[in-house]
């Protein structure tokens, strides 16, 4: 899923482009759909949305290296290619020449750093929150039913997304927990990716055009598998909210980002 550059908006499409122009208007409808679909039932169902925004945190949190190391990437990219301009049995390239390896390792690597950069400030917050936790709770208006309004389960689930583990112990050992969850999570990202221009190379796509659904979750599926069970096992009341919201948003994004890019004339193509 790493972003692309942004090329001009072209007057006219081909019918191929045709198709997927209409093919990633429909996605980003239904990203929407769905987006407003989990809003609606969290509302109907308790009456307010405090556990909803709960799971807006847990989802930015988790998922915050994967994005960064996604578009860290794109930054520090460039030179020899990872696959090293080598074919696979089909006579076509491993990865193509948009995957180079400084941007594999290095991209990553500084999503990583700026991910616990800004943990680092969570940490030195964490006193703020907890305060914060607990008027949230004394409101009247607010109930968090994932966690029967107590303020320690809350915390402790907070914990373990911000600091690393559910001690809601802002110490040294705590973060050294949280280090490899981000650069999994950073490095899981990197290798969806690349298994996304893998397999468009075997299905003998051409570099700019989509492969839609693989390019919309590769780098998700590659942050879950790697870093998801830091946070995801064993499975609460709250994980597959998460998991759903991760589903939704996380590409929606993506389509909604290029749809507007391509209407305000930024890109030649939606996708």
């Amino acid at each position: 899923m790493t972003l692309k550059g942004s090329r001009k908006k072209s007057k006219f499409l081909s019918p191929k482009d045709q198709k997927n122009k209409k093919i990633a208007q429909i996605l980003c409808i239904a990203g929407i759909v769905g987006i407003l679909i989990q809003f609606l039932y969290f509302f109907i169902k308790y009456g307010r949305l405090s556990d909803w925004w709960c799971i807006v945190i847990y989802w930015i949190i988790f998922i915050m290296p994967g994005y960064l190391a996604d578009a860290m990437m794109v930054v520090v990219g460039g030179g020899r290619p990872l696959d090293n301009g080598k074919l696979a049995k089909d006579g076509r390239r491993l990865f193509g020449p948009g995957k180079s390896l400084r941007g594999f390792l290095l991209g990553p690597l500084t999503g990583g750093l700026i991910a616990l950069g800004i943990h680092s400030i969570l940490y030195w917050q964490w006193g703020t929150i907890e305060t914060a936790v607990a008027n949230f709770v004394a409101d009247p208006n607010v109930f968090y039913n994932f966690y029967n309004n107590d303020p320690d389960l809350l915390l402790a689930d907070l914990s373990l997304y911000l600091l690393g583990d559910k001690s809601s112990n802002p110490s040294l050992l705590t973060f050294l927990k949280l280090i490899p969850r981000v650069f999994l999570c950073a490095y899981g990202a990197a290798l969806g990716d690349l298994f996304g221009s893998w397999a468009k190379r075997r299905k003998n796509i051409e570099r700019g055009q989509p492969f839609w659904i693989v390019d919309q979750i590769d780098f998700l599926s590659g942050c879950l598998i790697l870093a998801g069970w830091f946070v995801f096992l064993p499975i609460s009341a709250h994980v597959p909210h998460v998991l759903i919201m991760m589903i939704i948003i996380t590409p929606t994004i993506t389509i909604l980002a290029n749809n507007l890019s391509y209407m305000t004339g930024h890109k030649s193509v939606p996708w």
